[in-house]
């Protein structure tokens, strides 16, 4: 994969260009959110909401054919354990199909969770489809390992 697609998925992430964007416009006061919102940018991310592996399960029971859960881990990591009804797709593959347009889902109010081995990628991957114009985007807080831990310590299978 091409490495400027990896760099940029990165800075999606972090967005600290943005961030100081932001602030220096706020400073000028051409900006048109207040210091509240830039904060709130800052620690929740833009445009995706960030689930504890609870909140997934409630989303899930709540929304049950309307969820769509891809897994952006290699397959064999998805191949040995991963969530019912989810889709693998390797992230290098997802960021493909993203910047190729060629990634859609069926329905169209449909919540799209993302999901990697520890939530970092995933959060990339959430960050990059909201700025391509998808939403009721998720990503899993903690990834597959946060949320193998409390199907341990809760005994809940969801």
């Amino acid at each position: 994969m091409d490495s400027k697609i990896i760099l940029e998925s990165f800075f999606n992430a972090i967005d600290i260009g943005a961030v100081f964007e932001a602030l220096n416009k706020y400073r000028k006061r051409d900006l048109e959110m207040d210091l509240k919102e830039i904060v709130k940018y800052i620690i929740t991310g833009k445009g995706y909401v960030n689930l504890t592996p609870p909140q997934m399960s409630r989303l899930l029971l709540e929304n049950e054919n309307n969820v769509l859960i891809v897994d952006l881990r290699e397959t064999k990591d998805y191949e040995k354990n991963n969530i019912d009804g989810s889709i693998s797709r390797p992230f290098d593959d997802f960021l493909k199909s993203i910047y190729e347009g060629t990634f859609s889902t069926p329905k169209t109010d449909q919540k799209t969770v993302m999901v990697c081995d520890t939530g970092q990628l995933s959060k990339v991957a959430a960050a990059i489809m909201t700025e391509e114009g998808f939403t009721s985007v998720y990503n899993i807080k903690g990834g597959m390992r946060r949320r193998n831990r409390w199907i341990r310590l809760s005994g809940n299978a969801i």
